[in-house]
């Protein structure tokens, strides 16, 4: 009798873990990532000219027009984002200069420390961002590089 009592709680007691262990996994890719695969989804792009094609029934012609003018203004977005990344630098370096003018020689080592954790948090989410991004095959995001101190 007692064996049988062993057995019986023993598979009472697997087939809760395994349920248990069901849950969390479905939990985690159902819900938990939610969040973050509707910022994905919700990203608009701007359409290929494979989409235009197809949307549009573009010609082989037109196809290769708008092929070539896509490759026109690619150096200008180029310099575009170079441009506006440079920019962005010059503006956090004088936002940074400008609070330390403010700050205490202490609550500068602070905000100096602070602002390292920062960057080294921002960079290992990026980290991890590229390489879900190449997981799920979409282009990595481009951010500004971070100012220099």
């Amino acid at each position: 009798m007692k064996t049988k009592y062993k057995i019986l709680i023993a598979l009472t007691l697997l087939v809760v873990f395994g349920l248990g262990a069901a849950a969390g996994v479905l939990f985690e890719r159902n819900i938990a990532h939610r969040a973050q695969r509707r910022a994905a989804a919700a990203r608009l792009h701007f359409p290929s000219p494979e989409e235009w094609a197809r949307e549009l029934g573009l010609t082989q012609e037109q196809q290769d027009k708008i092929r070539e003018i896509f490759k026109g203004n690619e150096e200008r977005m180029k310099a575009f984002r170079t441009e506006s990344r440079g920019r962005l630098g010059e503006l956090r370096k004088r936002l940074s200069t400008e609070i330390d003018a403010v700050l205490t020689p202490e609550q500068k080592a602070k905000n100096d420390e602070m602002m390292r954790r920062f960057e080294e948090q921002r960079k290992k989410n990026e980290e991890r961002n590229t390489s879900r991004e190449r997981r799920d095959q979409t282009p990595p995001r481009q951010d500004p590089p971070p100012p220099s101190r």
